[in-house]
């Protein structure tokens, strides 16, 4: 797959962003990068929805198949705060095996990976539910370290365990909207998460939300109390998911604090853990910017259109990744620097995201790929070659900029709606232009 921008510090980055994600495909599985050299759940499968199931959706089934058991997905451990209970973000298996059905319309898949899906979900609701709040109990999805938190939860996993945190709780959320699109494709009754899934989402909106910052909290802890600072990832699946209506999405685009290189994976940053840079773990989840954080929220802005969120985001990505041979784990918020391991395969896939659910608006479903590109002003015509998906080889043209699509094209005839069927096979060329 190949991206023609105009721009070549675009097209640079997105063969950078192929050339990892393949890079860190070791023994037929996906790796999490070039320093860790295991299979996480959440690493794959944040990388997988991202975009790694698109041009190796068999390895993402192995890494997928390597990760769930009876019992539900494999929860990842930490070395500050351990694993489940205190960890309890394993249900994001229910996005990766998502991402790599559409992929490839694999019923056994989806069937397993139900059924894995389902057995994580009961775990949770027995184990790390609480009905008080109607949240979910655990630390926040991938902020796992003491710098995420404040001091006096350091190497205390009980006490993390023991918050509810945005984007877990978003996971289970996502994880139960998924169960039910499972169960309806496979024939059984998914009514029930249906229910669970709205229950969720209005016990997030309602214990969650913070209208006098106009976004979300971070994470809820003894008594009902919020925490007044926000985490990207959270405010990015909030929107990207759904949970946030069309005012509290425009609310948090506005008021969610961003660096000179993107947008932080927490805000404000703890004080106690600002100038700590001896071992990164002492400080890697305390404001840094993390391409896979803004690869989601590029993709969130896409999803409503706004173009200037998107293209700054694209435009603070695009620079980071020409600071290195690979993409980095994550960057200095202060001056960009490169930090942790090198080609990151999730960081790889943010940027994939960007171009793939951004420039070209792919809007990808069980039976059909709809394209609402959203593109900023600096471009005037985009063209992605090779893009493979299930038994289709497209190239992907987008003229102009803005966000609304006035004209569509397959193989230069127009299209009533932009989209086309997942039934086709072997090569096209779609066309959009949009204003």
């Amino acid at each position: 797959m190949q991206l023609a921008s105009g721009h070549a510090d675009h097209d640079a980055a997105y063969a950078k962003a192929i050339s990892d994600v393949a890079g860190n495909i070791v023994g037929g599985r996906l790796i999490a990068g070039q320093r860790w050299s295991s299979i996480w759940t959440r690493d794959s499968c944040y990388a997988l929805d991202l975009g790694a199931a698109l041009g190796a959706p068999l390895v993402g089934e192995a890494t997928l198949r390597a990760l769930g058991t009876e019992a539900g997905w494999m929860q990842d451990k930490a070395g500050h705060f351990g694993g489940w209970p205190h960890l309890t973000d394993s249900v994001l298996g229910a996005v990766g095996v998502w991402a790599v059905y559409l992929a490839t319309a694999d019923e056994a898949l989806l069937r397993w990976g139900f059924e894995v899906t389902r057995a994580s979900l009961t775990r949770a609701e027995r184990e790390v539910f609480d009905r008080g709040s109607g949240l979910f109990g655990g630390c926040a999805s991938f902020m796992e370290s003491n710098s995420a938190y404040p001091i006096q939860f350091a190497f205390n996993g009980t006490a993390v365990g023991h918050t509810k945190a945005l984007s877990t709780n978003l996971a289970y959320y996502r994880a139960y909207v998924l169960a039910a699109r499972m169960a309806e494709l496979t024939g059984a009754n998914g009514q029930s998460y249906v229910d669970r899934a709205r229950e969720l989402r209005d016990a997030i909106n309602r214990r969650l939300w913070d209208p006098a910052r106009g976004r979300y909290a971070y994470f809820e802890y003894a008594g009902g109390k919020r925490s007044s600072r926000m985490e990207g990832l959270g405010q990015a699946l909030a929107i990207l998911w759904d949970v946030a209506d069309a005012n509290q999405a425009e609310a948090v685009f506005k008021n969610t604090p961003r660096t000179q290189h993107g947008l932080p994976c927490l805000a404000p940053p703890y004080l106690f853990w600002r100038f700590s840079y001896g071992n990164d773990a002492d400080y890697y989840h305390n404001g840094m910017v993390w391409p896979f954080v803004q690869g989601y929220w590029a993709w969130a802005a896409a999803s409503r259109g706004n173009v200037k969120v998107f293209g700054a985001e694209l435009e603070a990505l695009t620079g980071l990744a020409a600071r290195d041979t690979t993409f980095r784990e994550f960057y200095r918020p202060d001056g960009g620097v490169p930090d942790g391991s090198a080609r990151q395969l999730w960081s790889a896939a943010g940027y994939l995201a960007m171009v793939h659910f951004g420039l070209c608006g792919m809007r990808i479903d069980v039976d059909r790929i709809a394209f609402a590109p959203v593109v900023p002003a600096k471009f005037g015509r985009i063209r992605l070659s090779g893009f493979a998906y299930r038994d289709l080889i497209l190239d992907v043209e987008v003229i102009g900029c803005g966000n609304r699509v006035t004209r569509a094209d397959l193989d230069g005839g127009t299209l009533a709606k932009p989209e086309i069927p997942l039934s086709l096979k072997g090569n096209h060329t779609v066309t959009l232009t949009i204003a």
